[in-house]
């Protein structure tokens, strides 16, 4: 499997010619999936990131290799990257928020660590067609799967939880069962999706690795996970008609659309948001952190535009953190939620900012699902912005070292700006076929396709 996968198309996502992917390069990329993929690194190395000079020498070579990677690939990459401003802007922020920083040293630091792991996310994107570079996540996501299995069933004191009320529930590779239940549910639906555009007898090692990621999202009773996987997985087949449906019918649904809205608010208004949290069985205060947030409001007045620069508000020294520790009563390390770390980061402006780009990977997203509502690169980039945007809700992923889920942001918002940039440079009665083989990758004789 990891043989064929080292032999990609001969063309890129934007059409161009691409080299053959070595087995020392397929091995690289797995590699670094896997170890972004879960929180092995971190049992491995328990304790924290800044002190542990093994968790930060490791993460230290894969920024190295992923640069020199990108040294070999410097045309490529650097016509990629004039075409995503955005991007670069939101990459950048780390690094120039050392200049009003509270504690810059700290922010140089973690800076450093987000754009080495972010190189990762640019060199997928520059270096493979989608599809290929999907079917090496999905690769490592069945191995990360595999070794959360195996955790759980012969390791019990590594794999499941041990605290409070999530005792003996999975957790498998991860430190928390919510970790679970996202990954595996974005493994699950990576596989699918590289299933549905290969077969099943192509595939079969990630089929499997699509029913193992299923199970242990079963098991990780991590609700939230498993709804957006559902709704993931009936977009998937829907999304495309979904799209041209609206518009061809546009005179119709907008009205109806925002009526439905009006009422929708309507009707949460009339609601207590606290009797509908402990109907659906779920804590009111979600874990403390409706608490946490309270307070968290206050701390940001003093650095509303700004913020107090990159991963530096939870420091140990910090006075705000002594505080909401006295009223909590416990000792939050990030703000469980990526819209208000950010803004704790970076302030009003930042905050604007990474709203910007994804809206902007969103609008480019369904612009492609219009067009081609089967393309497996557009229909994973709608599915992953719905969990994303989700996620970041009670977790924090947004700008953040050393996590899949951020350096698949930037492969994807890169390859759907590709996609779409070069679909639009084709005839607009150009042949759907055509279109696919231009975009995806194709022999290159293929691509000499009559135009209509």
């Amino acid at each position: 499997m990891l043989a064929a996968a080292a032999r990609p198309s001969s063309t890129g996502s934007a059409g161009r010619d691409t080299l053959e992917l070595t087995r020392a390069e397929a091995c690289l990329i797995v590699a670094a999936t896997f170890l972004y993929w879960n929180d092995t690194l971190r049992q491995l190395f328990p304790g924290i990131e800044s002190t542990s000079v093994e968790f930060r020498l490791i993460h230290f070579l894969f920024y190295g290799a992923f640069a020199v990677a990108l040294l070999k690939l410097r045309r490529r990459a650097l016509d990629d990257l004039k075409h995503v401003p955005l991007l670069i802007v939101s990459l950048a922020l780390p690094i120039i928020s050392t200049a009003w920083s509270i504690a810059p040293l700290e922010t140089f630091q973690r800076s450093i660590a987000v754009m080495g792991s972010s190189l990762f996310g640019i060199y997928l994107a520059c270096r493979l067609p989608p599809l290929d570079a999907f079917r090496l996540i999905g690769m490592a996501a069945t191995l990360s799967a595999a070794v959360g299995a195996i955790l759980i069933a012969f390791f019990p004191s590594i794999g499941l939880m041990s605290e409070g009320e999530y005792v003996n529930v999975w957790a498998g590779a991860h430190l928390h069962k919510n970790g679970l239940g996202q990954m595996t549910a974005l493994g699950a639906i990576i596989c699918l999706i590289v299933l549905l555009a290969d077969g099943l007898r192509r595939n079969a090692l990630l089929a499997a690795g699509f029913l193992l990621n299923l199970a242990l999202l079963l098991g990780s009773r991590s609700l939230t996970s498993q709804l957006v996987f559902v709704c993931g997985v009936v977009l998937l087949f829907t999304i495309g008609r979904f799209l041209r449906l609206l518009v061809v019918n546009a005179a119709l649904t907008v009205p109806l659309g925002a009526l439905l809205l009006i009422v929708m608010a309507f009707g949460l208004g009339q609601l207590h948001l606290v009797d509908v949290l402990n109907a659906a069985g779920k804590d009111a205060t979600m874990s403390s952190r409706v608490p946490l947030w309270q307070l968290l409001f206050n701390f940001m007045e003093s650095h509303w535009w700004l913020g107090h620069g990159y991963e530096v508000f939870w420091s140990d020294d910090s006075y705000a953190v002594r505080v909401i520790e006295g009223k909590l009563h416990f000792r939050p390390y990030y703000a469980h939620n990526g819209y208000l770390e950010i803004w704790l980061a970076f302030g009003a402006l930042g905050l604007a900012v990474v709203a910007a780009l994804i809206i902007s990977l969103a609008a480019r997203t369904l612009r492609g699902l219009y067009l081609d509502g089967s393309n497996p690169l557009l229909l994973l980039s709608f599915v992953y912005l719905l969990m994303f945007l989700l996620q970041n809700t009670a977790e924090a992923n947004i700008l953040q070292r050393n996590v899949m889920s951020w350096t698949l942001f930037v492969m994807l918002y890169i390859a759907v700006t590709n996609k779409v940039r070069i679909s639009e440079r084709l005839p607009e009665r150009a042949p759907m076929r055509a279109k696919r083989l231009m975009t995806e990758g194709a022999p290159v004789a293929a691509r000499r396709l009559p135009v209509e």
